[in-house]
């Protein structure tokens, strides 16, 4: 699966979700297709992104709304483009 974020504008940023074979994951792909500035300042519950993953059937635990997430506030400078990862250990 590949997230591509770039910014058209300097307050938009657009999302381009491919190459999953989740069919939640398709779908989430056609709901959220960009993002502004200041979607990311209302609460969690009214953010567009966890709004398409909810409409779109995504598990409560799937990490792929919330990379869309990081990915998004780092291409419009919200946050600082840092790697994240999860790991189990027995």
């Amino acid at each position: 699966m590949h997230s591509t974020i770039y910014m058209p504008g300097q307050k938009t940023a657009r999302i381009d979700i491919t190459g999953s074979g989740c069919s939640m994951i398709q779908e989430l792909a056609g709901l959220v297709s960009e993002i502004t500035f200041q979607e990311f300042f209302v609460p969690l519950t009214q953010n567009k992104i966890f709004l398409g993953a909810e409409k779109a059937g995504c598990h409560l635990a799937c990490p792929v709304p919330m990379a869309v997430v990081k990915a998004s506030e780092a291409a419009l400078t919200l946050a600082l483009p840092k790697d994240v990862a999860m790991r189990f250990e027995s």
